[in-house]
């Protein structure tokens, strides 16, 4: 098969729902926890326009074209965008900061990982450099999921989109781990959930794709004819000790 016609040096991994399950239960815990802040401070929030605003962030940056195409989205701008729609008001700085806090806080205490991930990346980093690439526009949030959950020593690099700018698709995100972990792109394999982030994003790259389907993508996965297909495609990330190891 594909997948093994040449030699792997390192396997990346995307991060939500490839490793660690974040999914609408997740996203609604995040969402409660933003709406109660902001109710908390400006009073009651319209919450149908509340998750519309949500959800157009979450999608904007694979929305974006020009020379815009693929920003991630600044926290900063984002929670005080939501505030001035929401009240028709800016955040004094101390508020922003709870706002700020808040997401951070609640992002890290929903994300878990699941005890299997650990004995198989063990397995894994005997054999590969290990490296993980994830879209998420607070790279110190990610960081700190990684150290609270254990998962941190496990891999040599670590890329978030808040760090380069812009997100998988965009070259940028998979040109600064590859170089990080000094390998080329055709000894490298990806597994990932999103098919334009990741999918698409690593083939155009070069790299070879394993898509994993165990937990449900919040992204839109709008297929085109054209589309670049995966090299493998799983239904449980344990599945991959069959095809790498």
């Amino acid at each position: 098969m594909a997948l093994k016609e040449k030699p792997i040096k390192a396997v990346l991994f995307d991060y939500g729902n490839t490793l660690v399950e974040f999914g609408p239960k997740q996203i609604m815990y995040c969402d409660m926890a933003l709406a109660n802040a902001l109710e908390r401070h400006f009073g009651p929030a319209d919450l149908t326009k509340f998750r519309e605003i949500r959800q157009r962030n979450r999608m904007a940056p694979y929305r974006r074209t020009g020379a815009e195409e693929y920003r991630e989205n600044d926290m900063v701008e984002i929670s005080t965008s939501l505030v001035r729609e929401l009240y028709g008001i800016e955040p004094t700085p101390e508020q922003l900061a709870d706002i700020l806090r808040t997401r951070f806080e609640v992002f890290v205490r929903v994300v878990q990982a699941p005890d299997y991930v650990f004995d198989l990346l063990k397995k894994l980093r005997k054999k590969y450099r290990l490296g993980l690439l994830s879209n998420y526009p607070d790279g110190n949030a990610i960081r700190k999921t990684l150290t609270q959950t254990g998962l941190e020593g496990y891999f040599q690099e670590v890329v978030v989109s808040a760090d380069v700018g812009v997100v998988k698709p965009h070259p940028t995100p998979f040109i600064t781990i590859l170089d990080r972990l000094r390998v080329r792109a055709d000894e490298t394999v990806l597994v990932g959930d999103n098919w334009l982030a990741d999918v698409q994003g690593g083939k155009r790259a070069g790299l070879r794709v394993i898509l994993t389907r165990q937990w449900e993508c919040p992204e839109e996965q709008t297929q085109n004819p054209d589309d670049s297909q995966p090299d493998a495609t799983i239904s449980h990330l344990t599945e991959l000790e069959s095809l790498l190891l």
